[in-house]
């Protein structure tokens, strides 16, 4: 099987190899002027696989074809060795591939590197190893066949077959991501930024790369070198030298006897790595399915019309009780508007301890996921009330009414819209309110667009989701829910509703623009909104790898790790309000104030966001206080609550500014402020300002705050209510005093009197967003009165 120098030189100027060549170059040059996949990255080295592994799987059967047709003439009668033609086979194929790269390392070298040593391991790994196995797969595909035809029919119905089993499985079971042979790895959905090597990655390459090493040494034990083809009954024929011998036979012409045997070895190895593998493919990661999801959870609640799933370490049976009663507090919510019957079936739900432990089980690790066609949905673990929860449990419920294929709308953007509809959000704005501001800022993209899959998937989430939730939410209050149902699954919109969908859109845009918008309420939306869709951005993913790697340093209070990644991520993308909050807080943190007024200078400038201008003056007051600059201290904390960024920020500056006028308790108060955690001797610290202030209604309040957050309610309720009676600075304070009262009451079980403050709450707040949101919160209360538990079947138990 020894080739000769004319064979192989000839091959390089064969048809075949130029076509693959030729192929994926322009496959890279086109994705070079494409958004996302124009870098030296993941997306890049992805689709460069799925294309490869095809174009060089042809070109092999090509090749091995024109060798079998041209070999007597090409090959002596001795000498043979299979690893000459497998050696030829492998190096054309990895030849293919560095023209693509090249063409990408120059754009990329261009545009600004992102992570070139990432970005070569991602090529590596993910096309380098996908070429191997499709030679592997086309050579054993064109010596078990003897026509050319039929060997390119058996690779292509091999690969789609191994496409078809991932398809299957991302249809039929909860896992989003896949490790393929072909693509090597699709880690989900695109909203989760973070794409990194895992070690789950490199187990499922090496896991391809045994399977290479399998069809290698099956092929040399079963290679037949007088038919030229491969003969599975050689494979346990243990035979002797001859002149026509092959690898596994005796002699000069076909090596020794000890050969065949180390690659019958080899291959039964291989093949027993491979069943091991397929074994324990879910503890290694690569292939999960719902059962050891269910028992990696280990906790099991039923109710009436759930199975509810939860990570049975981290999660309380309190908790998990609350989780369960708000399920069917928010099922019903959801039938009531939709005007549909409940589910016949349980719900299943699956509530996950991290975003780390969900993106391991099933792909997704900040996105819920709501299973099309299998009511199924899959959540974090979040502060009560969850904040999806409902929005996930309208794609499940308006299934009654939803196309035949998988229950939803073939219209994304009604689809995706229907649930930001019914989930209306009203604090600190509801979606109609921020598309005006999106509109008025210039920063909505078309509806019609947005209708679409593509439209949808390409713009910025924060943008897509609210405006097709304003946009239907209009559609259902002017013409009615039956008129939407009807459009709903098909998007059928001039059946149901008589007019075009661009008729319909011009009602929309004239009804939103009619709103009214304060300028404090613009500045919010211009933070909410001002970042671009993933398509967008440059470098996404190496920039979401070191914010996500410098918060977690930051939270470990390894701030100066956390400072070097934050500066990197700037080096990226200089503008990324992330790292620049980040790098504010941890020069800060780290008393290097030189460096943290400089990072507030660089934020201070008249096109910034709301939010980083007020964390900028947060930190400076703070920082004006440690070194005894009252005064400069008082006026950044008045600038902060002038800018009214957000509820939380303007709590944090009114407490501030109101206890620097008060010298005996203003250091110990202060302290408790700026701290990195509230430590218990804090906490004692600030009670004991009650002997020196006892009038004094914030240092109550945080005592109550404080006990409140450790899940003392019946002792916070005692401090909160004082805190109210004696007086809070600002408004903010107030209404958070009594939010926190009245959520401390409903934790109770004391839904009347929770009722009650939060009607309270109601009145203080005026008209506005927070007081919608706490007559929500008064009707939840009245659920929960009248429907006492969770149903009468409600049990939890250990999965096992």
């Amino acid at each position: 099987m020894s080739l000769d120098r004319h064979f192989t030189t000839g091959v390089l100027r064969r048809k075949p190899y130029l076509a693959a060549t030729a192929v994926l170059t322009a496959a890279a040059a086109a994705m070079t002027q494409m958004p996302l996949v124009d870098d030296l990255g993941f997306e890049f080295a992805f689709i460069t696989a799925a294309i490869a592994t095809f174009a060089t799987g042809v070109m092999t059967v090509h090749l091995v074809n024109g060798w079998r047709r041209d070999g007597p003439q090409a090959d002596g009668p001795r000498n043979a060795r299979h690893s000459a033609l497998l050696a030829l086979l492998f190096g054309l194929s990895l030849s293919t591939l560095l023209l693509p790269m090249a063409v990408m390392f120059v754009k990329s070298w261009i545009s600004g590197f992102c992570n070139v040593p990432e970005g070569l391991a991602f090529f590596v790994l993910l096309p380098g190893i996908s070429v191997l196995w499709s030679t592997s797969v086309a050579l054993l595909c064109a010596l078990a066949t003897e026509r050319r035809r039929h060997a390119t029919l058996l690779f292509l119905g091999v690969m789609f077959l191994s496409i078809g089993i991932s398809v299957f499985r991302l249809a039929t079971q909860p896992p989003v991501f896949a490790y393929n042979p072909i693509i090597g790895y699709f880690p989900g959905p695109i909203y989760d930024e973070v794409v990194v090597i895992t070690s789950t990655l490199l187990t499922a390459r090496t896991i391809v790369l045994v399977s290479v090493l399998a069809m290698v040494a099956g092929l040399c034990a079963c290679f037949d070198p007088s038919a030229r083809k491969i003969r599975p009954s050689l494979l346990f024929k243990f035979r002797g030298g001859g002149p026509a011998g092959g690898i596994s036979r005796g002699g000069q012409d076909g090596g020794s006897a000890t050969t065949g045997m180390a690659m019958r070895v080899l291959f039964l190895v291989s093949v027993a790595v491979l069943a091991a593998a397929y074994v324990y493919r879910a503890p290694l990661g690569i292939v999960i399915d719902r059962a050891h999801i269910q028992q990696t959870l280990g906790g099991h609640r039923q109710t009436v019309h759930f199975d509810i799933y939860y990570d049975w370490n981290t999660i309380s049976a309190w908790n998990i009780d609350l989780i369960a009663r708000d399920h069917e507090y928010q099922l019903a919510r959801v039938i009531d508007y939709l005007e549909v019957p409940p589910p016949s079936t349980r719900i299943a739900s699956y509530i996950y301890a991290s975003a780390d432990q969900k993106k391991r089980l099933m792909g997704a690790r900040h996105t819920s996921i709501e299973r099309p066609g299998s009511d199924e949905m899959h959540l974090n673990n979040a502060s009560f009330p969850h904040p999806v929860l409902k929005h996930e449990l309208v794609h499940v419920v308006s299934a009654a009414f939803g196309n035949a294929l998988y229950g939803g709308s073939y219209w994304i953007g009604f689809h995706e819209g229907l649930a930001e509809a019914v989930d209306w959000q009203d604090a600190p704005m509801n979606p109609h309110e921020w598309s005006r501001a999106m509109r008025e800022l210039g920063y909505a993209p078309p509806m019609e667009n947005l209708l679409s899959m593509t439209g949808f998937w390409t713009a910025a989430s924060s943008r897509s989701y609210t405006l097709c939730g304003s946009f239907v939410r209009f559609l259902i209050e002017r013409y009615g829910l039956p008129a939407f149902k009807k459009a709903f699954p098909e998007g059928a919109v001039e059946e149901a509703y008589g007019r075009t969908t661009v008729e319909l859109i011009a009602e929309w845009e004239a009804f939103v623009d009619g709103i009214q918008l304060r300028e404090d309420q613009l500045r919010i939306a211009r933070q909410r909104f001002i970042r671009p869709s993933i398509f967008r951005l440059h470098c996404p993913h190496e920039v979401a790898a070191l914010n996500d790697r410098a918060w977690q340093a930051y939270n470990a209070r390894r701030y100066r790790a956390a400072v070097r990644d934050f500066d990197r991520v700037l080096e990226l993308e200089p503008e990324n309000p992330s790292a620049l909050r980040g790098l504010l807080w941890g020069t800060y943190r780290l008393a290097d104030y030189d460096r943290t007024e400089s990072v507030a200078l660089l934020i201070e400038r008249p096109d910034q966001t709301v939010g980083l201008l007020a964390d900028a003056q947060l930190v400076r007051g703070d920082t004006a206080w440690k070194t005894g600059r009252i005064d400069d201290a008082r006026r950044s904390y008045e600038e902060v609550v002038n800018l009214q960024a957000s509820a939380d920020m303007s709590r944090a500056a009114s407490i501030r500014m109101d206890v620097l006028d008060r010298e005996p308790i203003r250091d110990t108060i202060m302290t408790y402020l700026t701290a990195v955690t509230g430590h218990w001797r804090l906490v004692l610290s600030v009670r004991d300002t009650g002997d020196l202030a006892p009038d004094y209604g914030a240092s109550y309040y945080l005592l109550g705050r404080w006990l409140f957050r450790s899940g003392s309610y019946e002792q916070a309720l005692k401090y909160l209510s004082k805190a109210y009676a004696l007086g809070l600075p600002g408004e903010v304070v107030r209404q958070e005093s009594l939010r926190l009262e009245a959520m401390a009451h409903f934790y109770l079980k004391r839904y009347e009197q929770a009722a009650e403050t939060f009607g309270r709450l109601a009145t203080v707040a005026g008209s506005g967003g927070a007081a919608r949101t706490a007559e929500a919160w008064i009707d939840r209360c009245r659920w929960y009165q009248q429907n006492g538990s969770d149903g009468p079947t409600s049990q939890a138990s250990r999965v096992r």
